[in-house]
């Protein structure tokens, strides 16, 4: 069956061009994709930060919500028709249809019509970063970096039993959003009073940190607001570039550092489960940060926007 999709063809470079799909296979279920979300691995994709191996043009997405169309012989519980969101870079999401399997697929409410706001993945990768806080009821909490994700991660802690949440960034409008979600402090770094906030933090420092930021003065605030034997979770998937580590620091505090990849979880797939319910629950919602929806025929103006974070961009969604 012909398709389209789009596809990355050189650097800052995407197109809408024609693939050809077959059925699925015995354990896949073929949706028909009506949304797409970028993500931050999208945009560096879109940069040039490829994969060893990775040559052009190819498909990607790993972000979507569609309809069922076809299902595998082996697959119970899906039929066409179901509305489901579903994950997974190998799926190549950026396609018009996708064969997916099964177990990365979860099933939406029939009424679901709003697609764009039922991107499950990045809240499954946000559970799985909250697990990896090993949070203790009465922590205080700094989480540093509120994009997307972040804002993600302050819907969450605002659902825990945790004693305070202080979020570290420098853009206002998202430090406005994080207090709406429930921060107790929110601070600018960038500014004086931002810079003292953080100097009282010194001598107050946190039990728990999550970096959300992926930059490397962001990272670093955790030598400062720490405290001993505190638990660093590096959420941010650093892409493009090294990172420096004081090793000697975190071996005299003591910290309990975590990677909160999803490559590490030995079950993934049931954290992805949970993340539709908790959705519906309203304990995460996409409402207030999905920013962008664009027919994918403006993919090209898509991919710009998110790139240069213009317009007031958070999460973008491509509409099919």
């Amino acid at each position: 069956m012909k398709a389209k999709g789009v596809f990355y063809v050189a650097p800052e470079k995407v197109e809408l061009r024609e693939f050809e799909i077959g059925d699925p296979d015995l354990f896949e279920v073929q949706i028909e994709l009506k949304a797409t979300a970028l993500c931050a691995w999208d945009q560096a994709l879109y940069k040039g930060i490829l994969p060893a191996g990775t040559t052009y043009p190819f498909l990607h997405g790993h972000e979507g919500v569609g309809i069922v169309r076809k299902v595998g012989a082996r697959v119970s519980g899906f039929a066409p028709g179901d509305k489901v969101t579903a994950m997974g870079n190998d799926s190549a999401l950026f396609g018009q249809f996708a064969n997916v399997p099964a177990p990365a697929l979860a099933k939406l409410d029939d009424a679901v019509e709003d697609y764009e706001h039922w991107i499950a993945e990045p809240v499954s990768c946000v559970l799985n970063g909250i697990e990896w806080c090993k949070l203790l009821p009465g922590d205080r909490v700094a989480l540093v970096g509120v994009g997307f994700m972040g804002l993600l991660l302050m819907q969450a802690l605002a659902h825990t039993l945790v004693h305070e949440v202080i979020v570290v960034d420098v853009d206002p409008r998202r430090l406005e959003l994080a207090r709406q979600f429930g921060a107790d402090q929110v601070i600018n770094s960038s500014t004086d009073e931002g810079k003292r906030a953080i100097e009282a933090l010194k001598a107050n420092p946190v039990d728990v940190m999550i970096e959300a930021a992926g930059a490397q003065p962001a990272f670093d605030l955790n030598y400062e607001i720490l405290r001993q034997a505190g638990r660093l979770n590096i959420f941010s998937w650093h892409k493009g570039g090294d990172r420096r580590v004081d090793l000697g620091a975190w071996h005299m505090s003591g910290f309990q550092v975590y990677n909160a990849s999803p490559n590490i979880s030995s079950h993934f797939a049931q954290i992805f489960a949970r993340t539709v319910p908790l959705m519906k629950k309203g304990v995460f919602d996409l409402k207030p940060l999905v920013t962008h929806v664009l027919p994918v025929d403006e993919a090209v103006r898509m991919f710009e926007i998110a790139s240069h974070q213009s317009d007031g961009y958070i999460k973008g969604v491509l509409s099919w």
